[in-house]
C-alpha cells in the first residue's frame, strides 16, 4: 500500500465484491445515490460471466454467457447503454437437428413455424399459435416480479407485507391464469408439452431448456417453468431486448456498465481480489484483498455466488449452522462443457442449402436427441459420468452478426455440450485428463451435421465446467449461480428466509444471480439490492 493512503482513503460507504454485470449495476445505483462506492474485480477485466475475451490470435470470443436478453429496462435507461454504444443484433431463427436426419426451424414469426411443424404434425400446427400466446401471456405476468424484492411469506417486518401485497396485485391481475401458473412451476417439461403436441421432434424443440444448466432431466417435475425462457425479453421502441448477440461481443456491455458506474463516482478496480469478509461481533466490516490491503465499508454487498460467498470468502463458524447445511445442500453443479472454434470460413449442414450465410448461421441451433434420451444423458450426468452419446449440443457464429470479432473472412463457432457433470465420479480434478478427449467427440458429433467443419478448424478453446470455476470463479462451474428450479427460486433463492438481499453477517448482501430473480443477464439482482441497501441506510440515517 502506498505510504500516502490513508484510513479514510480505504473507507467507504459501499464495497461491491466482484465485477460482473449485476455488481456493476449495484455499483451504479449506490454511487448515483451518493454513497462512496468501490466495486472489487479479481481479474484485470470486469464483467464475471460477460466478458470477451481472446483465445487465439485475432479471434475473440465470450467465455460465458454470449447471447443477451432480459436486461431490465430501467437500467438500459438509467445506464443509458444505447447512446454508450450498446448495440445488439437479434438472433435469427433457431434451427434443430436430429439424430434421425430430420431438422426443424423454430422462428420469431408464427406463420413459417406452422408451416415447419406442418412437416411432421398438422395437429401439432394448429395447436402451437395458443401455445405461445399461452406463454408468453403467463411471461406477461411473471416477469414484472423480477423488479420486486422477494418477500418472507412469514411476514417479519412491513416490507414483506408490502412484497406480498404487491405479489397479491401481481397474482389478482393474472387470476385467470394462475391455475396455469402454478402447474407450470410444479409439472415436468414433458408433462406439460405432452398434454400439448404428440410430434416428439417438436417436443425436443422446445423442451430441451429444460436441461440447460441443471442436471434435472425434462421429464423430472418443477422443469416445465423454463419453457418461459424464450418469452421473458422485453422488446421496446429502444431496441431489441430479445435474444440477440451484443456487437463486439458481451463483454461490450459490461464494459459500457463500468463506464456508467464510474460516470455516477463509483470507483471500479480490476486486479483487486478479495480473499477474505472481514467480521466483528456479528457484522461485516471490510475486506481483505490478495497481497494483504484491507479496505473498510459499513456495507458490503457479495456479487459471488452463495457457496463462494459464505463458505470461501466468509467464515462459516460465524454463520448460524442452520443456514450454513441451507447452503451446503443448494444446488450448483455445473453441467456443459464450453468449446470457441476459430474456423476458416462457415460450415455448413449436411442436406440443406450451401453457399454465404445461410439463416440457420444467424441464429442458435441445436443438435438434440429426444425426450427420452434427455433424460437418460441426465441421469448419466448426476451419477457423475458425462454423457457420450450424443448429448445436447448448441452451437452459434457471432461472427455472422460482428465479423470484426475475427480475421476478415474467418468465424468463430461457439459451442455448449450439456449433461457433462462437474462433479465426476472420479472427482473434479479429473476433467483436466478427459477434456481434451470430450472435446474431440464433441467435434466429431457436431461434424456429423457440419461434414466439412473438421477441416476449417484453426483453433479451439476449450472449458470443462471445472475450467469455468477457476476462470470465472464460479462455483462448481454453474453460470447461473444455482440451479434455476422452483425450491432455489424467489423467496427460497439462495436459502428460506434470507431471499430480500440480506444476509446473516450484518452490513453483508448478496447482489448476484445467487438471489432473486436467478441467472440470466437481467441486472435486476444488483439493481434490487441496491435498493435495499439504500433503504437501510436511509432507516440508519
Amino acid at each position: 500500500m502506498n505510504a500516502a493512503t490513508t484510513t479514510d482513503d480505504r473507507r467507504y460507504d459501499a464495497i461491491v465484491i466482484g465485477g460482473g454485470h449485476n455488481g456493476l449495476v449495484a455499483g451504479f445505483y449506490l454511487a448515483r445515490a451518493g454513497l462512496k462506492t468501490v466495486v472489487l474485480e479479481r481479474r484485470e477485466i470486469v464483467g464475471g460471466a460477460c466478458v470477451t475475451e481472446e483465445f487465439a490470435p485475432g479471434f475473440r470470443a465470450s467465455t460465458g454467457a454470449y447471447v443477451l436478453s432480459m436486461l431490465r429496462e430501467a437500467i438500459w435507461r438509467d445506464m443509458d447503454l444505447e447512446r454508450r454504444g450498446v448495440h445488439v443484433d437479434a438472433a435469427g431463427p433457431s434451427l434443430n437437428l436430429y439424430p434421425d436426419g430430420a431438422h426443424l426451424y423454430i422462428h420469431d414469426e408464427i406463420e413459417p413455424n406452422l408451416e415447419e411443424i406442418s412437416r411432421f404434425s398438422k395437429r401439432d400446427a394448429a395447436a402451437f399459435p395458443a401455445f405461445e400466446e399461452h406463454l408468453a401471456a403467463l411471461a406477461k405476468n411473471v416477469v414484472p416480479a423480477f423488479d420486486l424484492t422477494a418477500p418472507d411469506p412469514r411476514v417479519r417486518s412491513w416490507q414483506d407485507l408490502r412484497g406480498m401485497a404487491k405479489l397479491g396485485m401481481l397474482g389478482l391481475k393474472s387470476r385467470k391464469l394462475l391455475q396455469d401458473a402454478a402447474f407450470l412451476f410444479t409439472t415436468s417439461a414433458n408433462q406439460f408439452l405432452s398434454e400439448r403436441f404428440e410430434s416428439e421432434h417438436l417436443k425436443a424443440a422446445v423442451g430441451w431448456h429444460a436441461i440447460n444448466d441443471s442436471l434435472a432431466g425434462p421429464s423430472e417435475n418443477g422443469t416445465a417453468y423454463v419453457l418461459l425462457h424464450d418469452h421473458a425479453g422485453e422488446e421496446t421502441g429502444g431496441g431489441v431486448r430479445q435474444w440477440g448477440f451484443v456487437r463486439g461481443g458481451i463483454g461490450v456491455l459490461t464494459e459500457l456498465m463500468a463506464e456508467a458506474a464510474r460516470e455516477a463516482g463509483c470507483e471500479v478496480r480490476t486486479g483487486a481480489e478479495v480473499e477474505r469478509v472481514l467480521v466483528r461481533d456479528g457484522r461485516a466490516y471490510g475486506v481483505a484483498l490478495a497481497g494483504g490491503e484491507e479496505l473498510y465499508g459499513r456495507r458490503l454487498l457479495s456479487n459471488a455466488d452463495p457457496k463462494r460467498t459464505f463458505l470461501r470468502l466468509c467464515d462459516p463458524a460465524d454463520l448460524p449452522e442452520s443456514f450454513v447445511g441451507a447452503l451446503e445442500a443448494y444446488r450448483c453443479t455445473g453441467t456443459s462443457i464450453k468449446i470457441n472454434l476459430a474456423v476458416s470460413d462457415l460450415p455448413y449442414v449436411r442436406g440443406l442449402p450451401d453457399g454465404g450465410v445461410q439463416p440457420y448461421h444467424r441464429g442458435i441451433m441445436e443438435l438434440t436427441g429426444f425426450i427420452r434420451e434427455m433424460d437418460l444423458q441426465q441421469a448419466q450426468a448426476r451419477s457423475g459420468a458425462p454423457a457420450t452419446d450424443h448429448p445436447h449440443i448448441e452451437v452459434c457464429f457471432p461472427t455472422v452478426h460482428d465479423p470484426s470479432l475475427s480475421p476478415e473472412g474467418t468465424h468463430i463457432m461457439t459451442i455448449d455440450v450439456n449433461s457433462q457433470p462437474y462433479d465426476l465420479q472420479e472427482g473434479a480434478e479429473h476433467w483436466d485428463s478427459i477434456i481434451e478427449d470430450r472435446a474431440d467427440a464433441a467435434v466429431a458429433q457436431i461434424a456429423g451435421y457440419f461434414p466439412d467443419l473438421p477441416d476449417k478448424i484453426l483453433h479451439r478453446q476449450v472449458l470443462s465446467p471445472l475450467d469455468l470455476e477457476r476462470r470465472l470463479a464460479l462455483t462448481g462451474g454453474h453460470a447461473l449461480h444455482g440451479d434455476m428450479a422452483p425450491d432455489q427460486l424467489l423467496f427460497m433463492r439462495p436459502v428460506r428466509g434470507w431471499a430480500d438481499y440480506r444476509t446473516p453477517l450484518r452490513g453483508l448482501y448478496l447482489c448476484g444471480a445467487g438471489t432473486h430473480p436467478g441467472g440470466g443477464v437481467t441486472g435486476a439482482n444488483g439493481k434490487n439490492c441496491a435498493r435495499e441497501v439504500l433503504r437501510d441506510a436511509k432507516r440508519r440515517r
